[in-house]
């Protein structure tokens, strides 16, 4: 029987565009979607290998049977560095702070005139990338989902930002999460790793690859290049200033900026181009990004804090500043109780969504607050309440899923720009 079939277990986007790829070298499909736990009539014999998508477990049924006829599971990141064998690809991995580290050291290495290509859990699906040869570079954001299921990654660079309790559900335990992680350094040639929590420290003494340390919250750890209490980058006795950043706000930020300079190091040797082409990072879409400043007034977008652990940072980064805070969404269970310590902070909340009276109950007699029937209701009233206030920030940082009154935390995003565009006019 021949082999000449793959099934491809999970149909969202990296599904579809596996799917595609496949099919150009010649292959059957047989797709299956998560909807239901079942195995379909599969004959075993015929199939290459099991293109399963990161959002789907290893316990589901299709992904079992397939371990037990000895069939190989793999993601659409293996599939992409078996069409581009002589690319150079950098892994970045951490339970906060990816996504930015990833467009960050992209953002560097385009400025620099390499080619690039930026993707992954980032949200740009691996195989819909260009295709790069032996002068290319991908830089590919790693969750625990896809490296648990990644059965060939080979990265020339590997990077490892931080490690804090997350998904435990489906890893079962923090010991299995971080085991999970430091698959990023199996074949790996170097690595960048953060050694600001002891997770990352005990990770680091068991490298046996060459690599760059950073330290970001200065606590006296030694490290190749490390962040001071002022928020100065130490580098071979260069001193290079984070509080410049505009785009990349907040202490949460400079473990990011450390690593990518780190990594930028690596492959260009040049620490003082490295800074310049950081300084000129735009940002990425709603993680507190500036969207406007109108007079006196900073209007930031960080529709990306679903949680009150994200909206955490947020609220840190602009804590000296009159906030006027907006939030409210689909509350998570522990609500909005983690940030009490910073409600001194803020100087008026505007609520929306389905969480304003159980918010409002958290907020009162400790920040003045107003129940709004819709985004556009809150930034107006916000902006025309902020502008009486020196040094004022409105801050659409939700701590709540968005699917009450927007598709996703995107365009709940989208909608606050196209409304602070309003105000503007």
């Amino acid at each position: 029987m021949i082999k000449n079939t793959y099934i491809v277990l999970g149909y969202g986007r990296s599904g579809r565009e596996s799917e595609k790829h496949l099919l150009s070298l010649g292959y059957k499909i047989i797709v299956h979607d998560d909807g239901q736990n079942i195995i379909p009539e599969i004959n075993w014999s015929e199939i290459v290998g099991v293109v399963q998508s990161p959002g789907i477990p290893m316990s589901h049924a299709v992904s079992e049977a397939a371990r037990a006829a000895r069939i190989s599971i793999c993601t659409d990141i293996d599939l992409l560095q078996k069409r581009n064998p002589k690319a150079k690809y950098i892994g970045i991995t951490g339970t906060n702070g990816k996504s930015t580290t990833t467009a960050l050291i992209g953002h560097i290495l385009k400025q620099a005139g390499l080619n690039v290509e930026v993707g992954g859990n980032i949200g740009i699906p691996a195989l819909s990338l260009k295709n790069l040869n032996e002068t290319g570079w991908y830089a590919l954001e790693l969750s625990s989902y896809q490296l648990e299921l990644s059965n060939d990654l080979h990265l020339d660079i590997a990077v490892w930002l931080n490690i804090s309790p997350d998904h435990l559900d489906r890893h079962g335990s923090m010991e299995n999460y971080v085991s999970t992680k430091k698959r990023i350094f199996s074949h790996a040639k170097l690595a960048c790793i953060a050694l600001d929590d002891d997770y990352s420290k005990q990770t680091c003494n068991q490298l046996r690859i060459p690599h760059t340390t950073i330290a970001s919250e200065f606590k006296n750890c030694p490290a190749d290049i490390w962040i001071d209490a002022s928020g100065m980058l130490h580098c071979n006795g260069a001193l290079f200033d984070c509080n410049e950043l505009e785009t990349l706000k907040g202490t949460h930020n400079w473990q990011n900026v450390a690593l990518a300079f780190a990594v930028a190091l690596q492959i260009l040797n040049t620490p003082q181009k490295i800074w310049e082409y950081i300084q000129t990072f735009p940002g990425l879409a709603h993680r507190q990004q500036l969207v406007a400043k109108i007079e006196h007034v900073e209007f930031i977008n960080d529709s990306k804090a679903t949680n009150a652990d994200a909206c955490e940072k947020a609220l840190k980064t602009y804590m000296d500043q009159n906030i006027f805070w907006i939030l409210g969404g689909v509350a998570k269970t522990d609500g909005i109780e983690l940030l009490k310590p910073y409600f001194p902070y803020i100087k008026k909340a505007y609520l929306i969504g389905e969480s304003q009276n159980d918010f409002a109950k958290t907020l009162n007699g400790s920040v003045l607050f107003k129940k709004c029937s819709s985004l556009e209701s809150a930034v107006f009233k916000a902006s025309e309440e902020a502008k009486f206030e020196n040094n004022a920030v409105v801050l659409l940082s939700p701590a709540c899923a968005s699917f009450d009154q927007f598709r996703d935390y995107e365009y709940r995003g989208e909608e606050f720009i196209r409304i602070v565009k309003k105000v503007n006019t």
